[in-house]
């Protein structure tokens, strides 16, 4: 009998997992970075919400998603990640594109504080 071979990654796995990296050499003052943490939803405690990446330093928990969608990302995605924010109890929320945002998308995200990050702009001497 044959062993089973590993599963091959998502395009999805792969783009969090090198955010995650990004964030690790970002983070180097003792942060705690965690890449697909699992956390019990407070409203039903049996059913774990995904985080693609948890940035904890002491209390501070900051929650990163992402997306590698073409096309850019809209106010929709941005309130649903205010709503994640809140239900999670997170103090800070991030949303990483590959395909950028809409305008509208940026100006809700700076009216609420949730951070973004354009990862179609961001170069070598950035990381």
């Amino acid at each position: 009998m044959r062993p089973k071979r590993p599963r091959k990654p998502r395009p999805s796995e792969l783009f969090e997992q090198r955010v995650h990296r990004i964030i690790e050499l970002i983070e180097r003052s003792g942060a705690k970075v965690t890449w697909n943490e699992h956390v019990p939803d407070p409203d039903n405690p049996k059913k774990p919400r995904q985080i693609d990446i948890t940035i904890r330093r002491g209390d501070h928990v900051t929650h990163v998603e992402c997306r590698i969608w073409s096309r850019k990302q809209s106010v929709t995605w941005i309130e649903g990640l205010m709503g994640r924010r809140e239900s999670l109890g997170a103090h800070a929320v991030i949303a990483v594109s590959a395909g950028g945002f809409t305008k509208s998308a940026l100006v809700k995200a700076a009216a609420h504080n949730v951070g973004v990050r354009d990862l179609r702009s961001l170069s070598d001497d950035e990381v």
